[in-house]
């Protein structure tokens, strides 16, 4: 399960294949219930053997609670998503942030790169760090929130409530509220990234200082990480050709490394094949939301 801002993706998977999908609009836990009994009566299910969800923003990997992502509407910000399906569907259910998710797909069928960064670059920004094949978790679970790097501190408001935050300048609600003061009325960012490939002047200005806001964040990472990769998802990338120049061209003078940056191959399936595979990367001190755990086959 993929829980986004506008859209929730539930998919059954089997050995890396989807058997049945599900898509509809994020509202409450009541639509995630239904989504999953749909999907498991398409793919001929009885239940799952394990639920994998992947939820935007900040999430308390025990309880599997989402801990008020600006995000998501109102009626899943502090929803018990983990606790909620694992007493409906009674299996292992696991729940993490859908950047570090997405990451954990990326590691097992797309790329495959051992050290890379993962970032999410659509309405908000997210991210996933791989350090020699293993996801960086943090303390909590919290690792890589790389939309919530401060990169400006005297810049717009951030939904977490900071200042300058990479998501605040670059992500896709930032661009959208930087646009509607530039043009006086209101205008998304994908139409503004229209605009920007057209030659529109204006337009091109605030696309080229959202990228200069991720060439920096991406440097500073370099700098910290040394990845061998850095893999981009997200609506952005379908104007991959526009930004990628201009996020490397503000990044390349300030790191001391070689910069790749790639698209994943895996398009919007990357979380829901993340979210498959998430018992296998998950920290054993949270474990599942359930005594039996998910075993290998033999």
């Amino acid at each position: 399960m993929d829980i986004g801002g506008t859209r929730t993706r539930v998919a059954a998977l089997e050995q890396g294949q989807i058997k049945a999908r599900r898509s509809f609009p994020t509202q409450s836990l009541v639509e995630l219930k239904v989504g999953l009994d749909q999907v498991l009566q398409e793919a001929g299910w009885a239940k799952p053997q394990a639920i994998g969800v992947a939820a935007a923003g900040p999430v308390d990997m025990r309880s599997g609670q989402l801990l008020n992502p600006p995000n998501l509407p109102p009626g899943m910000r502090t929803a018990s998503v983990g606790t909620e399906l694992q007493a409906t569907f009674g299996c292992p259910v696991y729940v993490a942030n859908d950047a570090t998710t997405a990451a954990i797909g990326e590691l097992e069928y797309g790329h495959k790169a051992q050290d890379f960064v993962y970032i999410t670059w659509s309405t908000g920004i997210g991210g996933g760090i791989v350090c020699g094949g293993r996801v960086v978790w943090g303390a909590t679970g919290q690792a890589g929130e790389i939309g919530h790097m401060v990169i400006r501190p005297r810049g717009p408001r951030c939904g977490c409530g900071k200042r300058g935050c990479l998501e605040a300048l670059a992500g896709g609600a930032g661009l959208a509220k930087a646009a509607r003061r530039r043009f006086g009325q209101a205008i998304s960012a994908r139409e503004l990234v229209t605009l920007a490939q057209k030659g529109n002047p204006q337009a091109l200005e605030l696309v080229k200082t959202a990228c200069q806001a991720m060439g920096q964040a991406v440097a500073l990472l370099w700098e910290l990480l040394e990845p061998e990769l850095f893999v981009f998802g997200g609506g952005f990338t379908g104007s991959w050709d526009l930004l990628a120049p201009r996020v490397l061209e503000a990044a390349r003078p300030l790191a001391r490394g070689s910069l790749r940056l790639a698209v994943t191959p895996l398009g919007d399936d990357v979380g829901l094949l993340g979210a498959s595979a998430l018992w296998k990367h998950i920290s054993p001190d949270w474990g599942a939301l359930q005594a039996g755990r998910v075993r290998t086959p033999g």
